[in-house]
């Protein structure tokens, strides 16, 4: 709608007719239907109309004085602000060529006269529809590609304040996860365009029986709630999404004993291993101590176990899940063993990729080794590695800054 006076109304609609009455009975017909009106006796005075306001859908006469329906037609789709508002040809001009130019130059259907009310009236409420579901598709689409670039801004501010958040991967992470129901909006659009081509081909043939046009409505009905319902779905996932922050700790940085605190954040993880027969063991010199956020080394302790409890072993297994720590020429190795199913060349390709995940039907997130990679290599300024083959478990290997680890004699 565009203004107030057309806010209860089903659309605007601008008639634009040379011959009063025409315009008086088509004016009444479609107010019946909840349409606001607009009336213009010229091509002159429906663009004088336009400055203004502009209407929902035309319906426009070809035989006009000054300018005819083909030229108005013209203006309009050379002009931005008016060149989507859909436009029926209305007139008693039958002949193929008339049609074929009216198509031609941007008309999106054609109603010859004497017309009937019953088909005036379908075409309107069909074409206001495709319409506003084409607004609508633009409108969120546009929201989808706004949330992507204030994810991409998001992501430039992060690495320049260097906290840890690779919205990089995450941006793509989002751009995956939106893929299907954006692909699934593209087909059911494109099956509406078809389905609307072959319905004015008919038409252009005088082959449009009223089953056909039946059938076409009820397609055309089922696209556009597909298409909206996965609209919907695409926007909720980034908006969802971009709430995601891998840095979720702000702790202070102090010096620690690496095996204890270990020890300790294991100890935490006694109600998850309670449920299974998994042994956790820590080997290590315990004189090795960091300067450094023992915070960020109990979340990527935990995740690491919870990472192999959920994806290593079935109910039932045991377990043995081992940590050794090192200092190696003042380098902090933390080696992280399980002897669980391991995992396959082409999955250990994805392993720290956002949102892959192995048990997306079961809940599964993807971000648990996401976070913990951004967590070493950002916050710990570290790396890590992971070794896996397919029956005899995986190795992650965490190796950190040699310049925060400090072994006392």
């Amino acid at each position: 709608m565009n203004n107030t006076e057309t806010l209860n109304s089903k659309g605007t609609i601008l008639l634009v007719d040379d011959t009063l009455a025409n315009l008086q009975v088509l004016t009444q017909m479609l107010k019946e239907r909840g349409y606001m009106i607009r009336t213009a006796l010229s091509g002159k005075l429906a663009f004088s109309f336009m400055e203004t306001m502009l209407p929902d859908l035309i319906l426009l006469d070809i035989l006009m004085p000054e300018m005819n329906g083909y030229e108005v037609c013209e203006k309009l789709k050379a002009d931005e602000r008016t060149r989507d508002i859909p436009l029926i040809f209305i007139s008693a001009l039958s002949e193929n060529f008339d049609k074929v130019k009216a198509f031609s130059i941007g008309g999106l259907d054609y109603i010859t006269k004497p017309f009937q009310a019953e088909e005036v009236l379908a075409r309107v409420e069909t074409h206001l529809k495709l319409y506003h579901l084409q607004q609508q598709f633009f409108q969120q689409n546009e929201e989808l590609q706004n949330t992507l670039d204030n994810l991409k801004a998001t992501q430039a501010k992060l690495l320049e304040s260097e906290k840890m958040a690779s919205l990089g991967n995450l941006v793509a992470g989002i751009t995956h996860e939106i893929n299907t129901p954006l692909g699934i909006s593209k087909i059911a659009a494109s099956h509406l365009t078809s389905d609307t081509k072959k319905a004015a081909t008919s038409y252009e043939k005088k082959q449009l029986k009223g089953s056909a046009l039946k059938a076409y409505f009820e397609s055309a009905t089922h696209s556009s709630q597909l298409i909206f319902n996965n609209l919907e779905r695409a926007n909720k996932l980034a908006q969802s999404f971009k709430q995601v922050a891998v840095d979720r700790t702000n702790l202070d940085k102090r010096v620690f004993a690496v095996k204890k605190y270990i020890e300790e954040s294991i100890i935490n993880l006694t109600p998850h291993l309670k449920q299974t027969q998994h042994c956790i063991t820590v080997s290590g010199d315990d004189k090795i101590e960091i300067n450094s956020f023992p915070g960020t080394l109990s979340q990527i302790v935990t995740n690491l176990v919870i990472n192999s409890i959920t994806h290593a072993y079935q109910d039932g297994d045991t377990g043995e899940l081992r940590f050794d720590i090192r200092d190696e020429l003042g380098q902090l190795i933390i080696e992280y063993k399980d002897n669980g199913c391991g995992m396959s060349a082409e999955q250990m390709d994805k392993i720290f990729e956002p949102f892959f995940t192995t048990r997306r039907a079961k809940g599964g997130t993807g971000l648990g080794l996401h976070i913990i990679y951004n967590l070493v290599t950002q916050k710990l300024k570290g790396t890590i590695e992971c070794n896996s083959t397919q029956g005899l478990g995986t190795t992650f290997t965490i190796s950190i800054s040699s310049q925060n680890v400090t072994t006392p004699p």
